[in-house]
């Protein structure tokens, strides 16, 4: 009887699982590409290289300026007293510190910039993935980067641009 009663209990876990298991929907989206057909996002990228452009500006008028004072530095050592030779050099040291840490400060202002304009974008992308995982009856929604393998009918790129270019 506890035998005939295990098994019968044992099968309806069994069967549950399997229908469980049968009612999940998985689906990718290429958020890139959605990202890419958004308006903004060309916006927001013209804004980023005029960013960078303003650095790159700021960098070669650094080096400019550190070359002037240079040749000042050069021409006029002879007559200077000693606390403005100290001075100068002072000036010099740290406009070369400035310029030396150019690259890495370059590059961490432009990805904060980066992600201060994206960030509002990638937020109308994730709920546009939402709305059409819901239409669609999705219950998880993976990054196509992120898989191996997938079946194309498994793509919810172009719902998603739809969706996010008529919420726009």
């Amino acid at each position: 009887m506890k035998t005939k009663l295990l098994i019968s209990l044992s099968f309806l876990f069994l069967n549950t699982a399997i229908f469980a298991q049968v009612d999940q929907k998985f689906a990718y989206v290429n958020s890139d590409s959605v990202m890419r057909s958004m308006s903004e996002y060309k916006i927001q990228m013209k804004t980023l290289e005029s960013y960078a452009k303003q650095l790159q500006t700021q960098y070669q008028t650094k080096q400019q300026s550190m070359q002037q004072k240079i040749q000042d530095y050069q021409a006029n050592a002879a007559d200077w007293v000693p606390d403005v030779l100290q001075e100068k050099q002072k000036e010099i040291n740290e406009l070369d510190s400035e310029l030396k840490s150019f690259p890495q400060t370059y590059q961490f202002s432009v990805q904060r910039k980066q992600q201060e304009l994206m960030s509002p974008l990638m937020e109308k992308v994730e709920i546009a993935i939402s709305k059409v995982a819901k239409e669609e009856s999705v219950n998880f929604v993976f990054p196509d980067q992120s898989l191996l393998f997938s079946q194309e009918k498994l793509d919810l790129t172009a719902k998603v641009i739809a969706k996010v270019n008529t919420v726009e």
